[in-house]
């Protein structure tokens, strides 16, 4: 019973891996160079095990959509459901779940739209997705006519045309995360939601205190990056206190400090920060410099990258990767390295779309010493 268990669970995964490398396919290549072959790499499996798990192409293409329309529609309800029971708290809740950085991930997005822009797909969409965009429009449009029969006598609004306009604007902020990826910014696209509900229903929805003004054709991140002095110790001790924890080690924040603090000091790491617009840490990258004796040239250990819990997904991780890459750019190093778990595949996903090379020559020895 236990065996079977751990196959069925063992098939699970690789299935959802499956999925989660079409996703990484059809955001990198769209339908039109899409091969069972390339997924099956991305995966780390072989085309003959695709063929194990899906009959075809075209139904591990249908796995996908599902998986993504399945996860957009139980985010929204779960939103729902624990929203307040009025109508204009209720259709907020809607909004910004619709916003949701988990459902919005780049790839996910790029799902939809591949079958979208494909006309031999459309049909599949329709019979996937059709029943859900219209439930998913009729719970707007029935929250939007109860909005409006709390206006005053006279006030003439139509809450069929505010649901298409509010839709259309969420469709917008998707087609603007498709552009721009992790550097997107979901904070101010739901506060320009807000004001646009509070612009059409005033009775009902405040205007915020700071209208968003973010222009989506531009490029807008809530974090900043720079690299960490000693001045910034304490919020580092903090987020590599948390890093350790992550790793199954005991709290100790005070090590933390001190063990930064002495490499800092000598001058023996370099530490990129992200900060959001505050000035609070969010995530952190630690390079160690090395010394490759064939090419007589120095390189970067990417050793350490965290991203607090509140800001993943938001492209914190990959902009600190850009950041560490620039700097071996500035100081003329050969490459950089890093290491990861096996089972890390949003990591491995990362690490290859940034450029990084899985090493296939060389096995790798360590020799404990305690």
């Amino acid at each position: 019973m236990s065996q079977a268990k751990e196959s069925g669970t063992g098939q699970q995964e690789r299935r959802r891996a499956l999925v989660d490398a079409t996703m990484t396919a059809i955001a990198e290549q769209g339908f039109s160079n899409l091969t069972l072959a390339h997924i099956a790499r991305l995966a780390g499996l072989t085309a003959g095990i695709v063929n194990f798990y899906f009959t075809s192409k075209e139904a591990l293409l249908l796995e996908t959509l599902k998986s993504v329309a399945e996860e957009f529609e139980q985010t929204v309800y779960a939103a729902l459901d624990a929203a307040p029971s009025s109508p204009a708290e209720q259709l907020q809740a809607i909004v910004f779940a619709s916003l949701d950085p988990g459902i919005t991930e780049p790839r996910k997005v790029a799902v939809w739209y591949a079958f979208g822009a494909e006309a031999r797909a459309r049909q599949d969409y329709q019979a996937i997705c059709g029943h859900r965009d219209a439930t998913y429009f009729a719970r707007i449009q029935t929250l939007c006519v109860a909005i409006v029969a709390q206006a005053d006598p006279g006030v003439r609004v139509s809450a069929s045309a505010i649901a298409h306009a509010l839709c259309g604007l969420i469709d917008e902020f998707w087609q603007w995360i498709l552009y721009q990826g992790p550097q997107f910014d979901r904070v101010a696209a739901r506060g320009q939601c807000q004001a646009f509900l509070a612009s059409v229903f005033p009775w009902a929805y405040e205007f915020p205190d700071h209208a968003p003004g973010a222009v989506f054709g531009a490029v807008s991140t809530p974090y900043a990056l720079r690299q960490a002095t000693a001045t910034d110790l304490p919020e580092l001790a903090r987020l590599f206190d948390l890093y350790r924890q992550f790793y199954q080690q005991p709290p100790d924040r005070a090590g933390a400090l001190a063990f930064l603090g002495q490499l800092i000091t000598d001058g023996a790491s370099v530490v990129f920060l992200a900060e959001d617009r505050d000035g609070r840490a969010l995530g952190f990258t630690q390079l160690y410099p090395a010394i490759c004796s064939v090419a007589m040239r120095r390189y970067w250990v990417l050793y350490d990258l965290y991203v607090e819990r509140s800001a993943r997904r938001s492209g914190v991780a990959r902009a600190l990767m850009q950041r560490a890459r620039q700097h071996a750019e500035e100081t003329g190093a050969l490459r950089i390295d890093l290491e990861t778990a096996r089972d890390n595949l949003a990591g491995q996903r990362l690490y290859e779309q940034l450029g990084y090379v899985r090493e296939q020559e060389f096995h790798k020895y360590s020799l404990p010493i305690f």
